[in-house]
C-alpha cells in the first residue's frame, strides 16, 4: 500500500479564523461522554472524494452522522481551517484520520517520522485525537520485528502529541494462529490502541467479543463492516444485511468502552454512496439505541 504524498509547502499558516473555528469545533463535541458516537469513514465515496467534499459532508449530516473519518491522503491538500469550516457548516467533526502502508527500512522510517509530524500538525489544527494505522503485511520475521519497533516509536510520537494511534486490522493479522494480532496485543501497552474492524475480525475466523475482551481499554474506536458470509470471499454488504456480529460488538462497546466512536466502513455498495451511508446510519442508530 503506497504512502501518502504530502506537500507541506501547500499549507498556509493558521490564523484567527482557525481559532474561531476551533471554538466551534469544541461546541460540536458530543455532550454525553457515555454515549456511543456514530461516525462514517468516507471511503464509500472513493478516490475522488476530495473534489466532492461538499456533497460528502452534506449527505453525511443528512444521514445523521456526528463525525467523519477521512484518510489523510484525501485531506492533506485542504488547509485545516478550510476543512474545519466545511465540516462546521454541517455540524460535523473530523473524529479520526487514517494512514496506511508497510513500514520499511530505517531510512524510510526517518521519512515516516517526518511525515507523521506533518499528519500530527494537521490533526492538532483540527483538534482531532485519533489516528488509525493499517499495515504490517510482512512475512519476513526480521522485517516484522523492525516494523513493530518502528510502530512503537510512532505510537509514542503520537501520544506525546496528544493523539492516540489505533491499529486498524484486516483479516491477515488473525492468520497464522494470530501471530500479528498477538504481537500487537502482547508487545505494546496503552501507547498503541486498537480500532477493531468487526467484519474483518469475522473474516479472520476470530471470535469478535473474545478479541475485544483481550483488547479491553485499548479499544479507542470501532469500525463496523459487514459481509454476506464468513468465508474468504470479499462479499461486502450493507450493515445489518450480513453475518458479522455487529450488534454484539456494539453491546460490548456500550458496556466496556462507552463514549467511543462506532464508525461505518462501506467499501462498496450497489446503491449510491449517499444512499449507502444513509442506510448504514439508520442501522447504527437503531443498534446504539438497543444496546445503551
Amino acid at each position: 500500500m503506497a504512502r501518502p504524498c504530502i506537500d507541506v509547502a501547500a499549507w498556509i499558516p493558521l490564523g484567527s479564523l482557525t481559532l474561531g473555528l476551533r471554538s466551534l469545533r469544541a461546541r460540536l463535541r458530543r455532550l454525553d461522554a457515555m454515549a456511543l458516537g456514530i461516525a462514517c469513514r468516507t471511503i464509500t465515496w472513493g478516490d475522488d472524494q476530495r473534489a466532492r467534499f461538499a456533497e460528502v459532508f452534506r449527505a453525511s449530516a443528512r444521514a445523521g452522522y456526528q463525525g467523519l473519518e477521512i484518510g489523510f491522503r484525501h485531506i492533506q491538500e485542504t488547509p485545516p481551517e478550510d476543512l474545519l469550516g466545511m465540516l462546521g457548516e454541517h455540524g460535523l467533526q473530523l473524529v479520526a484520520s487514517h494512514v496506511g502502508g508497510n513500514l520499511q527500512d530505517r531510512a524510510q522510517a526517518t521519512s515516516e517520522r517526518r511525515m507523521l509530524d506533518v499528519v500530527l500538525d494537521y490533526l492538532d489544527a483540527m483538534d482531532t485525537r485519533l489516528l488509525m494505522y493499517s499495515g504490517l503485511m510482512c512475512e519476513d520475521a526480521e522485517q516484522f520485528e523492525r516494523d513493530l519497533e518502528i510502530l512503537g516509536e510512532a505510537a509514542d510520537q503520537c501520544r506525546n502529541r496528544g493523539v492516540q494511534l489505533l491499529y486498524h486490522n484486516h483479516d491477515w493479522e488473525l492468520a497464522n494462529d494470530g501471530r500479528i494480532i498477538d504481537a500487537l496485543l502482547e508487545g505494546f501497552g496503552a501507547e498503541l490502541g486498537f480500532c477493531p474492524d468487526i467484519g474483518w475480525v469475522m473474516k479472520g475466523s476470530a471470535d469478535a467479543v473474545a478479541l475485544l475482551e483481550r483488547m479491553g481499554e485499548r479499544v479507542g474506536a470501532m469500525h463496523l463492516k459487514d459481509f454476506a458470509t464468513e468465508g474468504p470471499d470479499l462479499d461486502t454488504v450493507m450493515l445489518g444485511k450480513g453475518v458479522a456480529p455487529l450488534k454484539e460488538a456494539a453491546a460490548w462497546a456500550a458496556k466496556r468502552r462507552p463514549g467511543i466512536w462506532l464508525i461505518a466502513e462501506q467499501d462498496e455498495a450497489d446503491v449510491t454512496p449517499a444512499e449507502a451511508i444513509e442506510q448504514n446510519a439508520e442501522y447504527m442508530k437503531q443498534v446504539v439505541a438497543d444496546v445503551q
